[in-house]
């Protein structure tokens, strides 16, 4: 009774925790907005929007990989559900418009400060391109910059298993099937890790009171959302005759995003009977890259206006295909942790804590067996 209330509570608060994150991956879909300013302007505005969305899912898939600083023993294992966040810190919450050089748009009003993803909810700075038609200055496109989700983190819930084998080595496995989040988006993880002992290694090393081992941890996460931006949403008389283009033209707009993690650690600690502690150093890195495949609407000046005194339409609906394809490197490098497991027969409890640019912290529920 007691391992089912324990289970069930650790269910309940892992659905809560994943539910909170949903706005965060509801703020992935609503970048339509800045694909209308134009591959490099797009790219650079997507770049500083969800750079903190990246860096924070490398901090937090690089928690979670070990609960104590000893391998398993031979064919020891252990199944493990757990759940990283990573805090997100405030100089990643926003932006400056007028820093970024940006080619074709401009700031209009006077705030050029803008939320990231992860930054507070609150509308985004006001931005417009425009061009010289016939000479006169018409205005091609407006649009606000995506709201900040106001949840300042990045979560990442996964499964990880590990296994011991010869010489004090134990294999690791981590995997979260590809999962839908509501209406907001899907994501999935695969990962895979070592840890090795070392104190067999050390002269009179069996003798030390303490456990010293190394690990290695890589995992790639994928999330995906679906977009929908139509002429309509563009220009204001899609259906114009210089318009060829109709709804079927915008259909398998996605956003998808890759994160690529790893970590190595030296780890020490101490085992017993029913609490174990570790704490350790080591360095983390992290690459995070967007892409847009499909085709979207973007607003030009009509060359047919600007030659035909009879044409009243100076602006029409252009395709702009796969507008966005930006890599970052993750804001990562050396850390410190420190966790914890708590084990009862075979069911146990751990925790852990990361130091590093993005803070961290993981808690996690399973079974292991020596």
């Amino acid at each position: 009774m007691k391992l089912r209330y324990r289970l069930l509570t650790f269910v309940l608060l892992f659905g809560l925790f994943t539910f909170d994150a949903a706005p965060t991956f509801g703020q992935v879909g609503d970048i339509g907005d800045i694909l209308q300013a134009g591959r490099e302007d797009a790219n650079t505005l997507a770049r500083s929007y969800l750079e903190p969305f990246g860096s924070g899912f490398g901090a937090s898939l690089n928690t979670g990989w070990t609960n104590t600083a000893s391998p398993h023993s031979k064919l020891g294992f252990d199944v493990t559900v757990s759940a990283g966040l990573a805090i997100v810190p405030d100089a990643a919450k926003s932006f400056n418009i007028n820093e970024l050089g940006l080619q074709q748009l401009e700031l209009e009003g006077t705030n050029p400060v803008t939320p990231t993803i992860n930054g507070a909810d609150e509308t985004g700075s006001l931005l417009a391109a425009y061009e010289e038609i016939n000479g006169t200055r018409q205005k091609l496109l407006e649009f606000n910059m995506p709201n900040g989700s106001g949840f300042g983190y990045v979560p990442a819930p996964m499964i990880k298993a590990g296994v011991g084998i010869i010489k004090d080595t134990e294999l690791m496995l981590r995997y979260t099937p590809k999962t839908k989040i509501g209406d907001f988006g899907s994501f999935n993880l695969f990962g895979v890790g070592a840890k090795h002992g070392i104190n067999q290694w050390l002269p009179g090393g069996k003798l030390l009171p303490v456990n010293l081992s190394v690990m290695f941890g890589y995992t790639t996460m994928d999330v995906g959302s679906d977009l929908n931006l139509t002429a309509s949403d563009v220009i204001r008389d899609p259906n114009n005759t210089e318009n060829p283009y109709n709804v079927s033209q915008w259909e398998d707009q996605t956003v998808e995003m890759n994160t690529d993690a790893w970590t190595i650690n030296a780890l020490v600690g101490k085992s017993l009977p029913i609490i174990s502690v570790y704490a350790g150093v080591g360095y983390e890195a992290s690459t995070f890259s967007i892409t847009t495949p499909g085709s979207y609407p973007t607003v030009i000046p009509n060359e047919a206006y600007q030659n035909d005194p009879q044409n009243n339409e100076p602006l029409i609906v252009n395709a702009v295909d796969d507008p966005i394809d930006v890599s970052i490197d993750g804001d990562n490098g050396f850390r410190a942790l420190a966790g914890f497991r708590l084990k009862f027969t075979v069911l146990h409890i751990s925790g852990s804590y990361t130091l590093s640019n993005y803070p961290s912290y993981n808690l996690g529920v399973g079974i292991s067996f020596r």
